[in-house]
């Protein structure tokens, strides 16, 4: 697990390229804080840099950059692959010989047997940059699921990428604000892929790469992987054998590390299956870690409790307060690498697993946009009921007084993304209009023109609504919160339920089965009813969450009215204060006119 970075700039001297490079590999240290690496190809102008967090062979054979073993391809490589032991054997059965017990080298090597082909073989989270010498070529590469980011910009002069976005600022390459990121911020909670709050830098798309040909300067993005479609499981019984089958097959694959490992344990249905399918694999040695607060309305200590006394793994809960909020925040604000309403409470339970010396962590995130854990699996059929109605009728919920009611104006979109904001969206186009002050035309227009993929009109119900939650709300905000927050601390959270085996399996069961009407997550808690007391399954879902709405209204630097001057930020803080707003929207708030 690593930070990466590279620059392509024929004008720069070589001296310079590798000085940028170090630059923007500093910027993310947190990420990488065991080792550091560059390399620059003088005749190409082509520089690649790394920040180690060392996880697979931990000797200094594990640096990188990594050469092949004539040094004609060159990687710079973030995350982890977990069958790399399965690709490293067949590649030995195929001449290949091997020098370090790295992911790294597989990949190479991979590559170098297979071409492009290799990519679709890697079962992991990965975001890898490979020069190709010999083809005049280097690709990104982004895994399936999107797990670890990858971002790039593109100029007549330079070609940039990187693993955060705020590591762009130090490439000596002048960048622009993008303009429309507090809209897209404002309504979403998030900035949705592919943008970033600059203008120029992008988002990979998950599942594919970026072929850079060295000598015109032009590229190409083509994805090399996409989750099946096709429903193959109708039999229940059937799918619940499978889903134990190629869920522990993933569990017991992302356990592999030469260093020390976690789970994220909430005492949630997610968590506690994660905690008892790896404490049966890691045999004693798994490490669970928890949140807990002196509200107790937020407190899951007695569910742990349960899981905790029936594995043999160290439990470590740690006690996390208002006053823990307060002194950490403008740390907390500095490690986001874009703008985002989640996050925070990622944030303090890697915290915690640092200073029990973690640096993998297993979380259960996933499981909720699979198997239909949200409301929204329940009200996307209203939802879509109501986008019958006449545009003209749908657009009049903007005058109405409720903020929930008003998110129904969305429906008059012509685009789907409307759905998805009157789903979860903060703000109406007419509100950001006003807290921004410009016109309301503008920001409906800048939302309407998001690009989705065009599968989404055809699915419908709850598989409609779980392709929102996976590749809009999962992709643009958990999962991008989830790296940035945690390897602020240079820790690595592994997700299990977003192993492109279990996937892709899920995605090919029959949704009549597959989501449930009366029980969230009735599937899922079939498979695994055998292996967890009922206090765990059969209670209401509770969420990953903290006492944010108390919190951030006692905390008087950012809910004051006085704060803010705009007049419309008044008074949307003072209904906060006045419990008629949800905290994420005040924080929205707070982000845009004093923390951007």
């Amino acid at each position: 697990m690593c930070r990466i970075a590279g620059i392509i700039a024929p004008n720069f001297s070589s001296t310079q390229l590798k000085h940028q490079i170090t630059l923007m590999c500093d910027s993310m240290i947190h990420g990488g804080p065991d080792d550091f690496g560059v390399i620059i190809d003088e005749q190409k102008k082509v520089g690649l840099g790394n920040r180690r967090l060392s996880i697979l062979d931990l000797s200094s054979a594990g640096h990188q950059p990594m050469f092949n073993d004539d040094e004609q391809i060159a990687i710079t490589h973030n995350g982890e692959i977990y069958n790399f032991k399965i690709l490293r054997d067949q590649l030995i059965q195929n001449g290949f010989q091997f020098k370090t017990d790295t992911d790294t080298e597989v990949i190479i090597k991979a590559y170098q047997f297979w071409g492009e082909n290799a990519f679709e073989k890697l079962n992991g989270i990965f975001a890898f940059c490979l020069h190709d010498k010999i083809k005049n070529c280097f690709y990104l590469v982004r895994d399936q699921s999107g797990v670890k980011p990858l971002y790039y910009s593109n100029s007549i002069d330079h070609f940039t990428f990187a693993s955060e976005v705020k590591a762009f600022e130090y490439s000596g390459i002048t960048q622009q604000p993008n303009e429309n990121w507090k809209i897209y911020y404002l309504a979403f909670g998030h900035i949705p892929e592919p943008f970033t709050t600059l203008k120029n830098v992008y988002s990979l798309p998950k599942g594919s790469f970026l072929k850079y040909q060295l000598n015109d300067g032009s590229f190409k993005i083509q994805p090399y992987f996409q989750f099946s479609s096709a429903i193959q499981i109708i039999d229940e019984d059937e799918a619940i054998i499978r889903i134990k089958e190629e869920l522990n097959k993933a569990i017991k694959l992302q356990l592999i590390s030469d260093s020390t490992i976690g789970v994220l344990f909430s005492g949630g249905l997610d968590s506690s299956i994660i905690t008892v399918l790896a404490d049966t694999y890691a045999k004693g040695n798994l490490t669970s870690i928890s949140a807990n607060f002196d509200e107790i309305d937020f407190s899951e200590s007695s569910y742990r409790r349960i899981i905790s006394e029936r594995v043999e793994a160290s439990h470590r809960e740690h006690m996390i307060t208002y006053r823990d909020f307060v002194y950490n925040f403008d740390t907390i604000l500095k490690n986001m690498d874009q703008p985002t309403n989640d996050g925070i409470n990622t944030w303090f339970v890697c915290k915690c697993a640092k200073e029990n010396g973690l640096k993998s962590v297993l979380s259960g995130l996933g499981a909720d946009e699979l198997f239909g854990g949200y409301p929204s699996f329940d009200r996307i059929r209203k939802i879509q009921n109501l986008g019958k109605l006449s545009k003209e009728l749908i657009k009049s919920a903007r005058f109405l007084k409720n903020t929930k009611l008003n998110r129904l104006y969305y429906l008059s979109f012509q685009s789907p993304v409307g759905e998805y904001l009157c789903l979860r969206g903060l703000y109406t186009p007419d509100i950001i209009a006003k807290l921004l002050e410009i016109d309301v035309q503008t920001v409906i227009n800048c939302l309407q023109n998001i690009p989705l993929n065009d599968s989404i009109r055809y699915l419908n119900d709850e598989e409609r609504a779980s392709w929102f939650e996976m590749n809009m709300y999962m992709q643009n905000q958990l999962l991008k919160d989830t790296d940035f927050m945690s390897m602020s601390h240079g820790v690595e959270v592994r997700v299990p339920f977003l192993d492109v085996n279990f996937v892709n399996l899920v995605t090919s069961i029959h949704p009549s089965i597959k989501f449930g009407v009366y029980q969230k997550k009735r599937l899922l808690i079939e498979a695994y009813k055998k292996e967890l007391p009922e206090q765990i399954w059969n209670r209401s879902k509770m969420g990953f969450t903290f006492p944010f709405q108390e919190w951030i209204k006692k905390n008087k630097d950012i809910s004051s009215p006085d704060l803010y001057q705009n007049k419309k930020a008044k008074k949307l803080i003072t209904s906060f204060n006045n419990n008629n707003l949800h905290w994420s929207s005040a924080f929205a708030l707070y982000k845009v006119f004093h923390a951007s």
